[in-house]
């Protein structure tokens, strides 16, 4: 009996341990660490709120307690949302290194997690930058250009490169005016639509119910719609080999010598029937603007277009010739060839392109004509009777998958466009002293770059 008992009190002393070793184990169980959720490296962009939230997770269902070292002076980290938020600035821009440390009270685990702040170019930076690129590279040699760019919140972005006139090395600089050429054309539609609004006449009443000129050929069918469309069949003289003869470099021409000179070529075709540009037409539109309203052109733009829009550095040019200069215009050696009576509502105005893309901003974003008028002035009459997609002294494109529209100038070997992209809102001007074979290249080029920035 005696030796029983000395063989069973160690195995019962065994079991006894045994259990009592399994009952601690099951009260604390294996704890796993907290597992930090992020990459090795995020983006900031400078000038730019920067927030990162940090995931954490813990398989125990611990509390965790998450913190954030090695912090640049710019970011800061909130425990309890466990983001990290702040602005960085240009001076900021490369990698920061930063540790996450997840903490659930029984142990810890830390992530080193990399921050890198890129400074992206502003709006203003890629205009220079695009700009200049096309200037050296796409239209190498070229005197001088000058660009702007006005967008819906209001700001208006410019920049040039080259040189303003051939006769000096000076910088071409925002301000400096460049005749607009048939970018004049949209003004001049601007106001007649103007005109019909307030009640002056109606785009199909005929112009001889307010003009009539004797011996034009149509004349009393041709309607202010068709004359601003070209599609009336005037004849264009600016672009007639027997138009500038004679004295026509010192010259100054009336409205009786363009009228005159239409009646002289007879009608194109019938109105209404086909298209043909016509620089006649829109001069006979700023007569019958001048007509109605009992104003001289410029006084009319100036009233109605100008003012109320705050172009300060655009004019209507009814009186340069090679001594009366206009102040600041980029020149070129024909700056001044010829008087612009010549020319009058279809090419004779002078700007900036800043002054141009704001006029397009206001007047294509819809601040300067009713709904109904910039519906009409963007309707497509030439391309339906077979010519130019042209609207009402505007032209229409669907170039490089960008719908735009407005028009080009070329007067004097200066070259000029205004572009409006209702997709962007956005309105781009460019004016060049200098006539290059590539300049539609540049053209077309910083239209993609800045549409696609935008």
């Amino acid at each position: 009996m005696l030796s029983f008992l000395r063989f069973a009190l160690p195995v019962c002393f065994s079991l006894l341990l045994f259990t009592t070793c399994s009952k601690e184990a099951a009260e604390d169980p294996i704890n796993h660490l907290p597992e930090i959720d992020t990459p090795m490296e995020v983006l900031a962009y400078a000038d730019s709120l920067f927030t990162y939230t940090i995931a954490v997770e813990d398989i125990d269902g611990d509390e965790v307690t998450v913190t954030a070292g090695g912090l640049p002076g710019w970011l800061a980290f909130d425990s309890g949302s466990r983001k990290l938020s702040g602005t960085p600035s240009r001076q900021n821009e490369g990698a920061r290194e930063i540790t996450i440390t997840a903490d659930d009270g029984k142990g810890q685990r830390s992530r080193k997690l990399t921050i890198r702040v890129v400074a992206l170019l502003t709006f203003q930076e890629k205009l220079d930058e695009e700009l200049l690129n096309h200037f050296y590279l796409t239209t190498t040699g070229i005197l001088g250009v000058s660009a702007a760019v006005a967008t819906p919140e209001g700001e208006l972005f410019t920049s040039t490169a080259g040189k303003h006139s051939p006769f000096s090395d000076g910088a071409v600089n925002p301000n400096h005016r460049y005749r607009m050429a048939s970018v004049s054309k949209i003004f001049t539609a601007a106001l007649i639509l103007r005109l019909a609004e307030e009640g002056h006449f109606e785009l199909d009443d005929k112009l001889f119910d307010y003009l009539p000129i004797d011996g034009l050929e149509y004349g009393e069918a041709i309607t202010i719609r068709q004359l601003l469309s070209h599609t009336s069949g005037l004849v264009d003289h600016l672009n007639s080999s027997d138009f500038f003869t004679g004295s026509w470099m010192t010259r100054t021409w009336t409205n009786e010598d363009i009228f005159d000179y239409a009646v002289q070529k007879g009608a194109l075709f019938e109105p209404g029937t086909a298209y043909a540009y016509s620089n006649t037409g829109f001069y006979i539109l700023g007569a019958l603007a001048e007509k109605v309203t009992g104003l001289g052109l410029s006084e009319a733009f100036e009233q109605w277009i100008f003012a109320p829009l705050g172009l300060e550095q655009t004019l209507y040019d009814d009186f340069s010739n090679r001594i009366a200069h206009i102040a600041g215009l980029a020149e070129n050696e024909r700056a001044y060839e010829y008087h612009l009576s010549s020319v009058g509502a279809a090419g004779a105005i002078v700007s900036t392109p800043g002054d141009v893309a704001k006029f397009g901003l206001a007047l294509y974003g819809g601040q300067f004509l009713s709904p109904a008028s910039l519906q009409q002035m963007t309707t497509d009459y030439g391309f339906a009777v077979g010519g130019d997609h042209y609207g009402l002294g505007t032209r229409l494109w669907d170039d490089y998958g960008i719908i735009h529209h407005g028009h080009t100038g070329a007067l004097m070997d200066y070259r000029t466009i205004l572009m409006y992209v209702p997709a962007k809102g956005i309105c781009i001007a460019l004016a060049t002293n200098d006539p290059h074979s590539r300049w539609y290249d540049l053209v077309n080029g910083l239209l993609v770059d800045m549409v696609q920035f935008y």
